[in-house]
């Protein structure tokens, strides 16, 4: 079960604290925006890209735009965790005022960082400001949430620049030259990707064994790697071309387009429709900012 403790949202930020008690299991899946999720007590599993990490209390798990990732239960069930979600171009401004580089942070530190024992209580009631900045709205509350935002990176960015961030190191995992050229086909054949079956037989190794081995390599079974790669082209068919929905389905592999739909929203959580208009109004803001 999920308990809330606390809440915000704001234009370009959202942020909530919340308990569970029972197996949770997400759906991997990516967005725009920049995630931190900080964990209180407890433990999970956490898959970003083709990396997987244990986190534990102290664990701040850093998530850059666009990459896949997921977290799951496994047989840790209470968990006590801080979701930050939030746009890069509505905090760059104001990060880049202090020489703080948000693209290059996350290109450089996604992955995890513990903090320290001494720090948690500061970094919890920072987020805790922070939220309620972004649910109260008081007067000025934009400004001050854009400080306590600064105030989190130049605090992540002392940390790494002393020495002192323990950065969790991924869990050991085989990366099979088998996966390696299964990955490289898909990649490749996305649209074409036939079953499992016919998979097997072209690399000429059992289908049990290679589904085996690629979960366990991956993080992701073959079908999920395979309608990932086809969700993510279609992603950029939808905002570069002006093709229905129903050619794109095709190009990226579905000849039903329900059943398109439904695979697109259950990794972007929209519709295709919906991804394509937010995707326009978007451009054309950055194109009204731009003229001004």
């Amino acid at each position: 079960m999920k308990k809330t403790i606390y809440a915000g949202m704001m234009n370009g930020l959202r942020i909530d604290r919340c308990t569970r008690d029972g197996a949770y299991n997400m759906i991997k899946h990516w967005h725009p925006e920049f995630e931190i999720q900080y964990f209180i007590k407890g433990r999970r599993h956490f898959f970003i890209e083709d990396r997987a990490f244990a986190v534990k209390p102290g664990s701040l798990v850093l998530v850059n735009s666009g990459q896949i990732h997921n977290t799951y239960s496994e047989k840790f069930i209470f968990h006590d965790r801080v979701l930050l979600l939030f746009e890069q171009e509505k905090f760059a401004p104001q990060m880049k005022t202090f020489d703080l580089d948000l693209l290059a942070f996350f290109a450089k530190n996604w992955g995890v960082i513990q903090i320290p024992q001494e720090d948690r209580v500061y970094i919890e009631h920072l987020f805790a400001r922070l939220a309620q900045e972004a649910a109260d709205k008081n007067f000025m509350f934009k400004a001050e949430a854009d400080l306590l935002m600064v105030e989190l990176f130049i605090y992540l960015a002392r940390l790494k620049n002393s020495g002192q961030a323990e950065t969790l190191a991924p869990q050991s995992q085989e990366i099979n030259e088998v996966v390696q050229q299964v990955t490289h086909y898909i990649r490749k054949n996305y649209a074409t990707v036939g079953s499992l079956d016919e998979l097997a037989k072209l690399f000429f190794v059992d289908k049990f064994y290679l589904s085996r081995i690629f979960k366990k390599s991956t993080g992701q079974t073959i079908t999920e790697f395979t309608n990932i790669q086809k969700i993510q082209h279609a992603q950029k068919l939808l905002e570069d071309t002006n093709d229905s929905i129903a050619q794109i389905s095709l190009k990226v592999g579905y000849e039903n387009k329900t059943y398109f739909d439904r695979v697109f929203k259950k990794y972007v959580e929209t519709s295709p429709v919906r991804y394509r208009k937010k995707q326009s109004a978007y451009k054309k803001s950055l194109r009204d900012i731009n003229d001004y």
